[in-house]
């Protein structure tokens, strides 16, 4: 196995880098882009044996020998048998079905008990096109970013991949975590990238330890925020035409939504609604306030009945 490094065109590194600084340097993802909701994942490698003399691209010998065809079908545990027994795993990029994913960039970080599993020595690889690491990578709690000169639009992209072992049969793992400098954020092929935050990170567990497979959910649900400030549970697709979605798993309950303050909102049914003035007003309703209340309902219609004077003064003899 070797390093991807140092096999690309000066436009190509130019742009990588490019992607690779907006990805080291992002503060958070403010809009949901084309990769939201995507995790990585990581999957071990079992009809493919390791072996020093293995071809220079490991990523292409998955792709044609033991391609993962979905994350659902990831293998995330390694049984040691024999102890020090090298074997291959690789990391994925994995985007909800009903997504049309734009993958051009990734940061991810690797955390593990380095007394335990060791990887060896040079035996990593990136199936991308550029790829800017941490000067101990791949130790410990540190960090990689890959790149691609055309941005991927599979729902199931082969990001890294690695060669170690677990010597002592004790119950450990091979953790993906956030790129412990920049954290973990997807980047597509807009200028500015769009980033979005990776949505969670699988682990690859030896022996004893079953690993952890995050595969994404497609249609999750997450708070929408109406414009009258209201917000309800539903999913992305659902709330993009009448709302802002916050995310997935986002609640309600307390509203999170950004709101301007808001107050009891009458109309001529009687009715109530907690309304900003502006969208009471565009409503056609009369605004009684800011941290006026419905509850007691002040909009009731006092009910009014035909009468004369003669049959009033009746009622009361």
């Amino acid at each position: 196995m070797k390093l991807s490094r140092g096999h690309h065109a000066f436009s190509s590194f130019v742009a990588g880098l490019s992607i690779v600084a907006g990805l080291l340097l992002a503060s958070g993802a403010a809009v949901a882009g084309p990769n939201a909701d995507g995790v990585l994942i990581v999957s071990y490698h079992d009809v493919i044996t390791y072996s020093d003399g293995d071809p220079e691209s490991v990523c292409q010998l998955i792709e044609e020998f033991d391609p993962l065809l979905d994350c659902g079908g990831a293998v995330t545990n390694v049984l040691t048998d024999p102890p020090g027994r090298a074997v291959l795993w690789a990391v994925y990029a994995a985007f909800p079905l009903q997504s049309s994913p734009r993958l051009a960039g990734v940061t991810v970080g690797v955390d593990y008990d380095n007394s335990t599993v060791f990887l060896v020595p040079g035996a990593w690889e990136s199936c991308g096109d550029f790829v800017l690491h941490d000067n101990d990578w791949p130790g410990p709690n540190t960090g990689a970013a890959i790149t691609w000169n055309a941005a991927r639009t599979e729902h199931l992209v082969r990001v890294l991949v690695f060669a170690g072992y677990e010597y002592y049969g004790q119950d450990t793992s091979f953790d993906l975590i956030p790129h412990p400098n920049g954290g973990g954020f997807f980047a597509d092929d807009d200028v500015p990238s769009n980033l979005d935050e990776i949505a969670d990170y699988g682990r690859l567990g030896f022996n004893g330890d079953p690993g952890y497979l995050p595969c994404p959910v497609d249609d999750p649900l997450g708070a929408c925020c109406l414009p009258d400030c209201s917000c309800v549970v539903t999913t992305r697709d659902e709330c993009s035409s009448q709302g802002e979605w916050m995310g997935p798993d986002t609640a309600c309950d307390p509203n999170q939504c950004p709101c301007p303050e808001q107050g009891a909102c009458c109309f001529d049914d009687g009715t109530c609604s907690l309304r900003s003035e502006p969208s009471c007003i565009d409503a056609g309703g009369t605004y009684l306030g800011q941290f006026t209340d419905c509850d007691p309902n002040p909009c009731e219609v006092v009910p009014v009945f035909d009468s004369s004077w003669g049959r009033i003064k009746g009622t009361y003899r």
